[in-house]
């Protein structure tokens, strides 16, 4: 399966990128991730970049939810905090149980970067999927 995933709240730390990642996300649940970004210990400054997350499904590769900063899903501050938020509406869409995602980040000079890839495992909630 995929390594100790990160639950909602929790706090990563990328250190080296691009870093391999897992995500469980609860089908029909608000979904929210805080990743802090770090260059030799000193946290990136993420002032003027844009970020920009896919999610495709594991088995077509089709797009299955886009985000990115400027109000779409991703924020990001000059402490190298991101923060990931899907709404109830946005994982309830997600169909299947296995996705994979990876998080571009492009500063101020145009240079694409990825720091976070990896799968995403969608869960079914036992209370209110009657």
């Amino acid at each position: 399966m995929f390594p100790q995933p990160l639950q909602s709240y929790n706090m990563a730390v990328i250190s080296l990128i691009p870093q391999y990642q897992g995500f469980e996300i609860w089908k029909g649940d608000d979904f929210t991730q805080v990743i802090t970004a770090t260059i030799s210990g000193t946290p990136v400054n993420f002032t003027g970049y844009k970020l920009r997350m896919s999610v495709r499904n594991s088995t077509t590769n089709d797009v299955a939810l886009q985000l990115e900063t400027g109000g779409s899903g991703i924020t990001a501050t000059y402490l190298g905090v991101i923060t990931i938020s899907m709404s109830a509406t946005q994982t309830d869409a997600l169909v299947n149980k296995d996705y994979k995602y990876d998080l571009e980040v492009t500063d101020g000079s145009g240079i694409i970067r990825t720091y976070l890839y990896g799968p995403i495992a969608v869960l079914t909630d036992i209370t209110g999927n009657a």
